[in-house]
């Protein structure tokens, strides 16, 4: 079982005075123009019975420093808060080409368990971060990101492909991250009436 997130981040201003080919530069981004969203699976005798499901970061912020001469000199920031967090959206389930549409009561008692005590705890743990700590290029637009994750007040080293475009002074970077709830401290939680639930590690 496993939940994957969906990680694309546009930028919205250049912090830095000079953007080239050969010089880096810091971007923040851009929230209107980026998304963040957990795709997150029914599995077996679940998977007839229920929906796949979404799950929407609304307010997140971060920052992107891209050096495409020193890839390892370049790093990302992600913060999220956890309170925010959306259930299947209509147009997110759209855009994921998902089946079905979960009824305004089903999507409310998904929201309320994945914030609650036993899931995230929004109420105690408001943010979710990520920071890198090594950026390694595979091709000339491929890199492999490794960084810390941070759910729920634990802390855990992680790793994934992300692919980055530049046009002109605009960054865009893409990236799928599969994780495990289970190494968060927290397990999958039951969805639309105990008939689904999240796939994780």
């Amino acid at each position: 079982m496993r939940t994957i997130l969906r990680l694309t981040l546009a930028t919205l201003s250049c912090l830095s005075v000079l953007v080239s080919p050969t010089w880096g530069a810091t971007f923040r981004v851009d929230p209107s123009k980026s998304s963040l969203v957990v795709h997150i699976f029914s599995d077996g005798v679940a998977a007839k019975l229920g929906h796949d499901h979404v799950v929407q970061a609304t307010t997140f912020s971060g920052h992107i420093t891209y050096d495409p001469a020193d890839p390892g000199a370049s790093s990302i920031s992600v913060q999220v808060h956890t309170a925010t967090l959306k259930a299947d959206d209509p147009a997110t389930r759209r855009t994921f080409h998902l089946r079905g549409e979960p009824s305004a009561t089903d999507v409310a008692e998904i929201e309320k368990s994945m914030k609650a005590e036993s899931q995230l705890h929004v109420a105690k743990f408001p943010m979710i971060r990520f920071s890198s700590t090594t950026i390694t290029a595979e091709t000339q637009d491929r890199f492999l990101v490794t960084g810390q994750l941070t759910i729920r007040g634990v802390t855990k080293a992680v790793q994934f492909p992300a692919k980055v475009v530049m046009t002109g002074k605009a960054f865009r970077g893409t990236a799928t991250l599969e994780l495990a709830q289970s190494a968060f401290g927290y397990k999958p939680y039951s969805a639309l009436l105990g008939r689904s639930r999240t796939r994780t590690g």
